[in-house]
């Protein structure tokens, strides 16, 4: 099968196209998915350079690696003990924790329980970039943060591939909603009810309310003033995992980073949320399989609107 695989870590160049790569075989609980696209993630270029947990419990025999946490595709076969999906149905979903991918290939095997059906008015390349940043989003913000309609929430980095998740579902949960990011954001966060502060010229301790919630996406050069600004017995979820959450801590703060399972009923909710229009999926950039490497390059600049795509199957425009 066709697919794109590393042999080491390393930068982006690292990124070649084989051809002959042998297809997998689905175990007794897994699917085998077709690929259709494959979402690009700031996990995937950490897995890359070596630089992540799971990276860390690699070795040799893993290489050559193929990457890419979630993605949109089609079942090709399952395994004898899977009764709940059938080939030929079209699904979306993500890799376990612990598990680097394989989505940036033609096939890649997975367990069931990992993916859900897809619903059909929502194009491949959306649902592609939605299950992780979804998945994200959503336990930051109903499991953590237990948003409700009384909330005034602060997320930092609305403008990012979780950002726009969190801030949408919890304006969807009836919260009112401040939004950082760069100005070039203003328009897209304004149009989902939220209030956008613009983080190059505005100093949101001074232009937003003191929030019952924070979901803090960008950590660096937020933590500490956020902490500062938080109403009395709020709540801070942070998504960087490598952050510290003892400053929080001993200051009696209620601080939380979310843990990542590729659960069927969230992610099932997900596809509901966005299928209905309640959520609008910002994809930024759909590029071949071949410029992975580019892909990698974008989203590792941190400056991305919304989520990367790879069109791994050739998808028609």
């Amino acid at each position: 099968m066709r697919a794109a695989q590393i042999d080491r870590f390393g930068g982006p160049e690292e990124f070649h196209l084989v051809d002959d790569r042998p297809t997998p075989s689905p175990g007794p609980t897994d699917v085998l998915v077709r690929v259709f696209a494959a979402g690009v993630n700031p996990i995937d270029y950490k897995i890359r350079d070596g630089s992540s947990g799971v990276a860390k419990k690699l070795g040799p025999g893993d290489f050559p690696l193929v990457l890419g946490r979630e993605g949109c595709g089609e079942i090709a076969a399952v395994g004898d003990e899977v009764d709940d999906l059938q080939v030929g149905q079209r699904v979306f979903g993500l890799a376990p924790m612990g598990h680097p991918g394989g989505f940036y290939a033609e096939y890649v095997v997975l367990p069931a329980t990992s993916m859900v059906p897809a619903p059909q008015e929502v194009p491949d390349v959306v649902l592609a970039g939605t299950a992780l940043a979804g998945i994200t989003a959503w336990t930051a913000v109903h499991d953590l943060g237990k948003v409700t309609a009384e909330d005034i929430v602060l997320v930092h980095g609305a403008g990012g591939g979780v950002g726009q998740f969190a801030a949408q579902l919890c304006l969807a949960a009836g919260a009112t909603v401040y939004a950082t990011a760069s100005g070039r954001h203003r328009e897209r966060i304004s149009s989902w009810g939220a209030h956008p502060v613009d983080y190059t010229t505005e100093d949101f301790t001074a232009v937003t309310p003191r929030p019952t919630l924070i979901i803090d996406g960008v950590y660096y050069g937020t933590y500490e003033p956020s902490m500062d600004h938080l109403a009395p017995g709020g709540r801070i979820v942070m998504l960087p995992t490598l952050a510290d959450l003892e400053p929080a801590k001993s200051r009696g703060i209620d601080i939380s980073v979310p843990a990542i399972v590729p659960d069927r009923d969230r992610l099932s909710a997900l596809a509901a949320t966005v299928a209905a229009g309640h959520m609008h999926v910002e994809v930024s950039a759909v590029l071949p399989l071949e410029e992975v490497a580019r892909a990698h390059e974008i989203v590792e600049s941190g400056h991305a609107t919304g989520k990367v795509v790879l069109d791994v199957a050739g998808i028609p425009v």
